[in-house]
């Protein structure tokens, strides 16, 4: 729950009320298995409280969710003063190899981002892991620090808002940018991203991405092993019924889980929503501010 407060002690309830309501929202997703409470418990512990954070203000707890409730992401973001000390104990307890280390260490030296953050994501089987910054950033030095510049010439020129990269024992980490669509017009910007998502090589669902509302608009894409493993279009606070609508244009269905999860966080709108294209197909992802649905301190 968000505290509207100028007091750190109502603070700190309020987010220790919003990591609980994190913790019980899972029973209502079938996604998540018994085993995974561990590593989501360990993620839930590493985001800094409001005493811990400059201003004592502690991150917001960010909630995404699969339309089809077969995802569950949870992240957090910050100040690089108060995230990065719990984050990097974090990450050595995740699992986190010298390599992850060396590159967290290089692009915040280079870039010094304003905000750094973490996720941890549970899909059918499998709990995975990262970390992102985020800041307008060149492409051209998260080329170089990132060590994959042909795959990130599909992106074109424009300005990086966020990236960041998977962590652990997996074969080959996933590596997330997330850049500003050009254009002024809303129109222009749809061009801009169909052109993106034609040179990862994916279907760009141009009529349902139109009718969404938002007042932003950014496009994602998610690359292994060098090469776009997926692509997405990101709309901020894209309106009530936006949801139902988009999944209905795309002929995917919407897990009642999803707005089980909405209610158990006290969620008051959707923050963001993201149409995303990969091999597998569409699929909708759907993101909340935890303990929005009472007075915010935004």
């Amino acid at each position: 729950m968000a505290a509207d407060g100028s007091n750190v002690n109502d603070r700190l309830s309020a987010a220790l009320a919003g990591r609980l309501a994190l913790q019980m929202s899972l029973s209502s997703l079938p996604v998540v298995e018994e085993w995974m409470d561990a590593p989501l418990t360990r993620w839930l512990d590493s985001v800094p409280l409001p005493p811990e954070m400059p201003g004592g203000r502690g991150p917001p707890l960010v909630v995404s969710v699969g339309a089809d409730a077969k995802m569950v992401r949870w992240s957090a973001a910050g100040e690089p003063g108060g995230v990065v000390p719990k984050l990097v104990d974090y990450l050595r307890r995740a699992g986190a190899v010298p390599g992850d280390f060396h590159q967290v260490d290089a692009i915040g030296q280079a870039l010094e981002p304003a905000v750094v953050g973490s996720w941890v994501e549970a899909r059918p089987g499998t709990v995975t892991t990262g970390w992102f910054v985020a800041d307008r950033m060149e492409l051209d030095g998260l080329r170089r620090l990132f060590g994959d510049a042909e795959w990130m010439d599909v992106l074109g020129r424009g300005a990086c808002l966020r990236a960041g990269r998977s962590v652990g024992a997996v074969a080959e980490p996933v590596t997330d940018v997330v850049i500003e669509l050009a254009g002024a017009e809303r129109s222009a910007q749809l061009d801009a991203a169909a052109e993106v998502f034609a040179r990862c090589g994916f279907a760009f669902d141009r009529e349902p991405a139109a009718r969404l509302a938002g007042q932003e608009i950014a496009l994602g894409v998610c690359a292994r092993a060098g090469r776009v493993a997926s692509a997405r279009l990101m709309v901020v606070r894209p309106g009530p019924s936006a949801v139902g609508q988009t999944c209905s244009a795309l002929g995917l269905d919407l897990d009642p889980a999803v707005g089980a999860v909405e209610r158990a966080i006290g969620a008051s709108e959707v923050a963001l929503i993201e149409l995303e294209r990969s091999a597998a197909g569409a699929a909708v992802t759907i993101e909340y501010l935890a303990g929005t649905a009472r007075p915010s301190v935004n």
